[in-house]
Formats: structure tokens, C-alpha cells, sequence
């Protein structure tokens, strides 16, 4: 059995909108890296420009080695038995932070717009929704982006106008422009795990584009073109809540955007930002998912496509009632200790690994005189 993904070709522009759709992910409606305050804008601009060389980071991998589907690069890497055992930990690492994201999105909808709804109802349509676009498979979610990615900005741009004509917006809550005296970079780790380090999932997606060459070229500019927007979402967010404010806020773009309001007429945009969580929510669970289910049906290939996604599914839903108990826990996981025990080996020290690994052999390989 052949997943579907193995004949599947994508575009540059549909990886772009997959990628910068992923990078806003949840942060667009958390916010990102608050805690910072007035330095917000610094350890986000450092954080971006982290993104784009961990972006040519993973595309090197790949390009030095070929552009092999991600399963043949950790068998390169670490032979046919390790590398599937380490498949699986990916695979396992990749649902279990798709499931985080998908708590994130039950999570913001039930506190802020739907009181009244169980939070089992929300996470069962999301997870029939992503296992639909699974079975579709990675190229009609590629194609899905395309105008999810049109909406957005739509969305975002209109947030952004509102914001500067109702005059809610106050220059004297960004400054001063850096403080020193609360500037911290014992989160660093943190500050680019998330989101910029969960592009090790484009490990799986990249080898599908059909031009790698534009990958090299153009990809970046997702990287950069997504950090502007966090950047400049956050610093809306301060500039209206004030920087002390908004980091005690869970939802603080929901927050100030209550404050928005136009001539009596133009009010509750909040609205707006419950459409782009779930356009950005849902590419992003998907690329997880897909990305997982694929690494699970070539350990397993004896199994069929839908049933893999039905039983991942499945878990992927059980897993919302698993990973913790409410918000705060939720929220201390997400951000405490899964960037330091997860991204960290995942992100860093395995793909490091692989390519100090495949280098060494190749070497070999040319001295022995064979191509590799």
C-alpha cells in the first residue's frame, strides 16, 4: 500500500501559504512572547530572523542528502531498524503537539465565544474535520491554504485598520522601545522553539515540493513574511492594552480588540480573530497529522490509509482529555517544560545529528569511491 502522499507534488507558493499559515498558528491569538513587555518587539525580531536559519537549516538537510522523503533520510541516517524506531518518536511527537494545538483552539473557543458547549463537542467536529483533510490528503490541504491564506490577511489587515482608525491605539505604551532592565534571555530556548522550531515538520512536507530549487530561493521569505505579522500583531496588542496589561491575559488580541469600536457601527471584531484562529488552527493540526500518519503507515504498511486515520484520530481526540487537566496546567506544559524535554532533542539535536551523521558517511562513501 502506497500512502498518498508519495505521489503527491506541490507547488512554491502552496508550501509558502502552508508555512506562514502554520508559523501564526495559535500565537496570533495568544500573542507572542508578552511576558517580554516593551521588549517584545526585539525578542520576536531575534526570534525571526532564528527562524529563517533554522529554515535553511532543514532544507540543507534535505538538499545535501538528495531530497529524500523523511523516512528514507533517518534510514540514511541510522539504518533501516533505528531509523523506524526513531520515525515513531517523531510521529508520536508530531500528533502529540498537533493534539497541544488543538487544545489550544477548544480551549480559546469555549472561553471566549461559546460558554455553553462542551469541550468534547468542539475537539469531535475539529478531529473529523482534520481527518477528512488527511484522507484528502496533503495536496487538497495545499490547495485549501491558497485561499485560506487570501482570507486571513483579509482578516488581519482589516484588525490592523480598525485598530489605527478608532484611535484606541497609545504610542506612550511601546516605549521605551528597550528596556534593559527587564530584558531576559533565559527563555531563549522558548522564545524560538515556538513556533519557529516546529518547522522540523517541513522535514516531511519539503521533499514534495516540485521545485526544490525555489524552495531555497523563496521559502524563506514565509519565515520572515509570518514574523513580520507577529511582530506587528503583538505591538498593536501592547499599543492598545499597555505591555504590563496585556501579558496578564490569556486571549490578548481578543482583549484588545474589544476595545476597537468606529462610529457606533464598527464593533465586536473579536469575531475576526475567532475565524483566523480556526483558519490557522486547523492548517496547523493538519501538517501535524499528516505528517504523523505518515510516518505511522510506513512503519506499518500492511494497515490501510483511512484506518491509520481513524485510529489516530481517535487518539488524537482521547489525547485532548489526556494531556492535561485545564488551561493553567495546559499552559504550563505547553511553554514550561515541553520546549526544553520535546522541541529541544526533536527540533535541534536529532536533525543536528542526522546531518553530522549522513556528512561522516558520505565522506566514507566519496573516499571508498562510491556515490552517496
Amino acid at each position: 500500500m502506497k500512502y498518498r502522499m508519495n505521489v503527491t507534488k506541490i507547488s512554491i507558493y502552496q508550501l509558502i501559504t502552508l508555512l506562514t499559515l502554520f508559523l501564526l498558528g495559535s500565537s496570533i491569538v495568544l500573542g507572542l512572547n508578552l511576558e517580554a513587555e516593551e521588549n517584545a518587539w526585539l525578542i520576536n525580531s531575534g526570534a525571526a530572523i532564528t527562524g529563517v536559519l533554522l529554515f535553511f537549516f532543514y532544507a540543507y538537510l534535505l538538499k545535501r542528502n538528495g531530497w529524500p522523503e523523511f523516512h528514507k533520510l533517518l534510514e540514511q541516517a541510522f539504518g533501516k531498524f533505528l531509523g523506524k524506531a526513531i520515525l515513531m518518536l517523531y510521529s508520536l511527537y508530531f500528533l502529540y503537539i498537533g493534539t497541544r494545538v488543538l487544545k489550544d483552539f477548544v480551549y480559546f473557543i469555549t472561553q471566549t465565544f461559546y460558554y455553553n458547549i462542551d469541550h468534547w463537542i468542539i475537539a469531535f467536529v475539529s478531529v473529523c474535520l482534520i481527518c477528512y483533510a488527511a484522507t484528502l490528503g496533503l495536496e487538497a490541504v495545499a490547495r485549501t491554504s491558497e485561499l485560506l491564506f487570501i482570507f486571513t490577511f483579509l482578516l488581519i489587515a482589516l484588525i490592523v485598520f480598525f485598530s489605527f482608525l478608532s484611535g484606541v491605539m497609545f504610542g506612550e505604551n511601546i516605549r521605551p522601545i528597550i528596556d534593559l532592565e527587564i530584558l531576559d534571555l533565559s527563555k531563549w530556548i522558548q522564545y524560538i522553539t515556538f513556533p519557529y522550531g516546529e518547522m522540523v515538520v517541513f522535514l516531511v512536507l519539503f521533499p514534495f515540493l516540485n521545485d526544490h530549487q525555489k524552495l531555497m530561493k523563496q521559502g524563506w521569505m514565509a519565515v520572515l513574511f509570518s514574523g513580520f505579522i507577529l511582530i506587528s500583531i503583538t505591538e498593536i496588542i501592547i499599543a492598545i492594552l499597555g505591555a504590563k496589561v496585556a501579558s496578564l491575559y490569556t486571549y490578548p488580541l481578543v482583549k484588545a480588540i474589544e476595545m476597537i469600536e468606529f462610529l457606533g457601527i464598527i464593533q465586536h471584531l473579536e469575531l475576526l480573530t475567532a475565524f483566523a484562529f480556526i483558519i490557522v488552527g486547523f492548517v496547523k493540526v493538519s501538517i501535524f497529522f499528516i505528517a504523523g500518519s505518515k510516518g505511522v503507515s510506513y512503519i506499518f504498511p500492511i494497515l490501510q490509509e483511512k484506518f491509520i486515520i481513524i485510529i489516530l484520530g481517535a487518539l488524537m481526540f482521547i489525547g485532548n482529555y489526556v494531556i492535561s487537566r485545564d488551561l493553567p496546567e495546559h499552559l504550563f506544559i505547553g511553554l514550561e517544560l515541553v520546549p526544553l524535554y520535546l522541541h529541544v532533542p526533536f527540533q535541534f539535536i536529532l536533525p543536528l545529528l542526522i546531518l553530522i551523521i549522513t556528512w561522516i558517511k558520505g565522506i566514507k562513501n566519496k573516499s571508498n569511491g562510491v556515490g552517496y
